[in-house]
């Protein structure tokens, strides 16, 4: 048998869901294991006695089963011989639920690092997301106890079924999105929380709101003395303002940083495709924190350290992003900009900033609407003439509204592009691809803040705020925090009207060169011909 016959049996029931398809093939593989301690053998005595046995194993742990003896009789021939972990693994391989994530070499390293004599107890927080090598790194610590955590009924029996055998593994039914209330501290935590949702909870008892961010407050409570928890996190947690702001200065006051390392892109894969780090936090003092990323160096994944800093340092910084974290020699203009003595300002003080209107394809006809994308900005300007249009009242897409005097920048795709809206012919939006920057200081010029933004330090410090890898993807909020340097109103006008006259003179150097060329290219050709 296969698993396709066993999904396409349960698929005839109009039972099309992953999560009830693994539940299903959990109450088969849970029947057979009853079977065989009763009665020595697989084999049910008949249909009746092989469904009492179901329904009194199985049903106050998964719930009710939607099907007669027949049908039962049916999937337990279909899915008892199939190896159950191997076919959760299949069944959600391309599945972005979170169900199966981390690669087996992700794993293994996590391995590695527990190996250490001081480790005797280890929490891992949604355990079946290391699904792929997770026996083992079980199976080569016997020493070491384990507290194996899922927030879904099924994924606890799940887990309680694979390593019934292991004595020195537990199986804890509980959420790290709540609060925790475990028998004991741990000297290792291993933990992937899910990214960006916001877990209905007391929001006060937390200081964010995030899922990401309620994880690791929560699970730090619970490392023990000499403990370390590695955490897998998106790259916003290093980065963005407000709570996430608070979290880092809470973690840095009460624990230490230790290593700070980037995951490849595609480690993650299906899950997400946005940029993650791996986290190492620990209760003992360090003297330096590790900074760098992860390669494959075969036949084991490891961490590169491209630089250690002071601990003081980090604890220092407003923000942990990366890019400015590994500044070197290479990087001088980021040095100087940080040590020029200037006013430096944040965005967000400066500005409102907004993300632009989803635009689909099918949204896009003849209409009054304009919509700015990413191809209608070319050299720092506005291409009005190539833009798509919608048809809607005005009123209803008004907040995403172009003004004169904002700034436009891309957040999405490949390129980091930057517009400012000189003029306003027609009425237009921005589409989701664009953040709209609208200077609110009377004592700043929206043109200022362009060049500053297309300039090589504004690009490094714009890219910093990624949270996609290849592909870019800046929040607004995240970009608001941001800082610039303010020269004084006098000062910001000269630099603008000098880049003014020259990037006119350079626009037309080139157009009479262009035509020149054009021209002499027509003579020689007709010279081919004469």
């Amino acid at each position: 048998m296969t698993l396709f016959w066993f999904t396409d049996q349960l698929r005839q029931r109009n039972i099309t869901g992953l999560e009830q398809m693994a539940t299903e093939l959990l109450r088969v593989h849970l029947t057979r294991r009853e079977l065989q301690r009763k009665y020595g053998s697989t084999e049910p005595p008949d249909e009746s006695t092989l469904y009492r046995i179901m329904k009194e194993k199985t049903e106050p742990r998964l719930g009710y089963f939607p099907g007669d003896e027949k049908w039962f009789a049916e999937l337990f021939v279909a899915g008892k011989d199939l190896d159950l972990s191997e076919e959760i693994r299949e069944l959600f391989r391309k599945d972005r639920s979170g169900v199966v994530i981390t690669p087996k070499y992700l794993v293994d390293y996590f391995s590695r690092t527990i190996s250490s004599g001081h480790v005797e107890t280890v929490l891992i927080p949604e355990a079946h997301k290391h699904l792929n090598s997770l026996a083992d790194l079980i199976d080569s610590h016997p020493d070491k106890r384990f507290f194996l955590t899922a927030e879904k009924k099924w994924l606890v029996e799940l887990l309680k079924f694979l390593f019934e055998t292991r004595e020195h593994v537990e199986v804890i039914h509980v959420s790290i999105y709540a609060p925790l209330d475990f028998e004991q501290a741990f000297d290792s935590i291993i933990a992937f929380p899910v990214m960006g949702n916001k877990p209905e909870i007391d929001t006060g008892r937390f200081i964010t709101r995030e899922s990401d961010g309620i994880a690791i407050e929560n699970l730090l409570g619970w490392l023990g003395e000499h403990g370390e928890m590695q955490i897998i996190v998106p790259a916003r947690v290093t980065f963005s303002g407000g709570a996430f702001a608070r979290l880092r200065s809470w973690i840095v006051k009460h624990f230490s940083v230790k290593a700070l390392f980037e995951l490849p892109e595609g480690t993650l894969r299906p899950y997400t495709g946005i940029k993650t780090y791996l986290l190492t936090i620990t209760r003992q003092p360090v003297d330096e924190v590790q900074l760098g990323r992860f390669e494959m160096q075969p036949p084991r994944f490891q961490p590169v350290v491209e630089k250690t800093i002071p601990a003081e340092t980090l604890a220092e910084r407003e923000d942990w992003r990366m890019e400015l974290l590994l500044q070197d020699r290479r990087h001088e203009l980021l040095n100087a900009f940080s040590g020029s003595g200037r006013r430096i300002v944040k965005l967000k003080e400066i500005a409102e900033l907004f993300r632009g209107k989803s635009i689909l394809k099918s949204h896009i006809q003849p209409g009054d609407i304009s919509v700015l994308n990413i191809s209608n900005i070319e050299d720092g300007e506005i291409l009005w003439d190539e833009m798509d249009t919608i048809d809607e009242e005005y009123r209803k897409v008004q907040r995403y509204a172009l003004e004169k005097g904002d700034v436009a920048i891309t957040c999405r795709g490949t390129v980091n592009k930057v517009a400012f809206v000189r003029e306003l012919p027609k009425k237009a939006i921005a589409s989701a691809n664009i953040i709209v920057i609208r200077v609110t200081d009377p004592g700043v010029l929206s043109e200022y803040i362009k060049i500053f933004l297309e300039s090589p330090v504004g690009t490094r410090l714009v890219q910093s705020f990624q949270r996609g890898t290849t592909v870019m993807n800046i929040h607004p909020s995240d970009l608001g925090e941001m800082e610039i340097p303010l020269l004084e109103l006098e000062e910001q006008e000269k630099l603008v009207n000098e880049y003014r006259e020259e990037l006119k003179l350079y626009r037309t150097t080139v157009k009479r060169a262009r035509e020149r060329w054009d021209r002499i290219r027509e003579e020689i050709y007709k010279q081919l011909i004469e």
